[in-house]
């Protein structure tokens, strides 16, 4: 009997240790992963350009701030224009403005609280944390939101763990108040 209640405890803890949060078992596809906070800084490599960007594993792809567009030979449907050249404008985390051309690869129906909308995919290279991936962005006008990069899950999928406590920062310029 003795024995026999050792014998649960012991598969008890066992069991305990392989689910508690923050174990990470040694076959684990965790083990592969690199941590990544709630912000990030990124680089795009089209732009030349770096961002402080969001983290948000509730998003399906990566939004880059885009407006002033111009559609080479465009039409007013978004399919028709699958293809062809758009130019935009976007403004980095220092301020910066930069246009770029690029093809417009795909149309993404996104809903938000706003509804349903429409939006542009281009292919871009981004770099955060060591690792770059091209990916396709939607592009949007983010211009009144904090953050003019949202880092969704097709750049997170396969390579990242989103820990949530950690926190960037933007560092000041010398001579600069915070």
């Amino acid at each position: 009997m003795v024995i026999r209640s050792i014998l649960h405890c012991i598969a008890l803890v066992m069991l305990l240790h392989l689910f508690l949060p923050g174990t990470v078992v040694a076959d684990s596809p965790c083990m592969d992963k690199r941590i990544i906070g709630q912000e990030c800084w990124v680089h795009i490599e089209e732009l030349d350009l770096e961002f402080l960007a969001r983290v948000d594993t509730g998003a399906t792809s990566t939004s880059i701030h885009a407006t002033d567009f111009m559609i080479v030979e465009g039409t007013n449907d978004f399919r028709e224009n699958i293809g062809k050249t758009i130019n935009f404008l976007t403004i980095s985390t220092d301020g910066e403005h930069k246009r770029l051309e690029a093809e417009i690869a795909k149309v993404q129906t996104v809903r938000s609280a706003k509804g349903r909308e429409k939006r542009y995919m281009v292919w871009l290279t981004l770099t955060a944390n060591g690792m770059s991936k091209k990916i396709l962005a939607n592009l949007r006008d983010r211009s009144q939101m904090k953050y003019k990069v949202l880092m969704g899950r097709d750049w997170l999928a396969q390579d990242f763990l989103v820990d949530v406590d950690i926190v960037e920062e933007i560092v000041a310029e010398e001579g600069e108040e915070e």
